[in-house]
Order: structure tokens, then C-alpha cells, then sequence
């Protein structure tokens, strides 16, 4: 399985409907199995997919992190072809402030992952919550490629913060970033944010998402923005972030070929 991470240390820079968005345009393809993991205990996501109502505990990640239950016995199949979910709820948050007192708990996720069935997902993406803490930590530990959309200069000057965390947890030959722009919808606020990532030496992804208002939508519609609005810019950008991404993992020729 490769695992992909949406984060940012910031709310409101997209990351759940990029890693939702990302996650289906991933099952689109042939034979291909994803797992979306929802780390974030707002359970953006889960409520979207209506795999949790973000408040009860049982059935959701945060079981998992308890000990409760396991797994694959929390994984929910969705309403988008080839994409399951690992749902979360609020409870998560009480629970992250717990797990600091336990024992190579930053590793939670990744075992939890690790005892599933090798032949079970191609793909993981994880929806990071937006705040330094014990769960953020088990979305960095099994990570390939960290997607990391700034949608501000608030946006870039809080990533410094993810960024040390990253490197505390591990080494810088094990994994790739992509720092992908996000919802620009004016032209100077874009300009003075790619000058503050230059000066910051943070290399920008050749990807861009797009200001689309239909994908800002789709979580009322309940599925992807492939079905929901398929000719949107949305659903242009994705795909072409899902390539960049798969780009990491293999040679151009080969993803052309997919």
C-alpha cells in the first residue's frame, strides 16, 4: 500500500476535499483500491461520504486508537466505486490529547494498517487533522508523499511548524512533499504567496487546484466531483495532482500509461 498524506498545520486550506477528491480520482482508475483515511476529528469527510455522524464513537478510528476494535472492522464502503473509508468523529480529539502517555502511540496507525491483508488497498489517503498532536503524528509515520495545500501566507508561514514535526518524526530520504496552491482567487494575493514560498525555499508543486466553486460544493452532493460536475476545473485539476502524485512513485511513461 502507498500512503498518501493531505496536511497542513492550518484549517480552511481545503486539505479534506482535495484528499476526498484525491482518493476518487485515485479508484477511478483500473483495478485500483483505496482506503480514505479521515484523521480529522471535525469527520469532515466521514459526514460527507455518510460513513459517521461525527459524534459516536464506535465504528470510527478513534476505536481503533482505543484498542476497541480494529481496523478492518471500522472500514465502511462508500458511494464512490473502488474507495472505502476508514471513518473518524469529535471523540478522536479527546483521545489525541491521551495518547501521549502511551507508549510508541505515534506508531498506532501504522500497525493498525500494517495488519491489514497486503492485497487490500493499492492506495491510502490520509485526511490529517489541521492541528499538531499525537494523531497528526500517526498520519506522518506511515506517509510516502505529504500533499500540502496553501490556500494563504497564513497558510505558509504555519507550515514551518508541520515541517519540524515531519523531520523530528522522520528521515528526509524517506518521504516527498508536493506543495500545491490551492483556491487562489486573486492574482496578487497568488503573486505574494509564491514570492513568500521562494523566499522560504518551498518549491511548488507544477500542479495547481484551481478557485472552483463546484468543488467547494461537493460535499453537499455526497460523491465526487467526477460525477457531480465532470467538466469543471475541479475535475480537470485533480487528476492532473493525482499524476504529479503517482509521478513520485513511478516513471512518467508508466502513469501516462494507466
Amino acid at each position: 500500500m502507498k500512503v498518501i498524506t493531505v496536511c497542513n498545520a492550518k484549517g480552511g486550506c481545503g486539505k479534506s476535499t482535495i484528499a476526498m477528491s484525491l482518493g476518487a480520482s485515485l479508484a477511478l482508475m483500473k483495478k485500483t483500491k483505496v482506503l480514505l483515511i479521515d484523521m480529522d476529528p471535525q469527520a469532515q469527510v466521514s459526514e460527507w461520504l455518510k460513513a459517521s455522524d461525527g459524534l459516536n464513537l464506535p465504528g470510527t478510528l478513534g476505536s481503533v486508537f482505543l484498542g476497541e476494535e480494529k481496523m478492518e472492522d471500522i472500514i465502511k464502503a462508500t458511494g464512490i466505486k473502488n474507495m472505502s473509508i476508514a471513518p473518524s468523529a469529535q471523540p478522536l480529539e479527546t483521545i489525541s490529547h491521551e495518547l501521549s502517555h502511551v507508549e510508541g502511540y505515534e506508531s498506532i496507525l501504522t500497525e493498525s494498517l500494517n495488519s491489514l491483508p497486503s492485497d487490500s488497498f493499492d492506495y491510502v489517503v490520509i485526511d490529517s487533522p489541521n492541528q499538531i498532536s499525537p494523531v497528526m503524528e500517526n498520519a506522518i509515520v506511515p506517509s510516502d508523499i505529504f500533499i500540502v495545500p496553501f490556500e494563504s501566507t497564513k497558510a505558509v508561514a504555519s507550515y514551518a511548524n508541520f515541517f519540524e514535526l515531519v523531520r523530528r518524526l522522520r528521515s528526509s530520504t524517506s518521504y516527498e512533499v508536493l506543495h500545491v496552491l490551492n483556491n487562489q482567487r486573486n492574482p496578487g494575493s497568488r503573486k505574494a504567496m509564491i514570492d513568500f514560498m521562494e523566499e522560504e525555499k518551498i518549491p511548488i508543486a507544477e500542479t495547481e487546484i484551481r478557485n472552483c466553486g463546484w468543488l467547494a460544493q461537493v460535499d453537499r452532493h455526497g460523491g465526487s466531483i467526477f460525477e457531480y460536475r465532470p467538466k469543471s476545473k475541479g475535475a480537470e485539476d485533480i487528476p492532473k495532482l493525482r499524476d504529479e502524485v503517482l509521478s513520485l512513485f513511478m516513471p512518467r511513461q508508466e502513469v501516462a500509461n494507466s
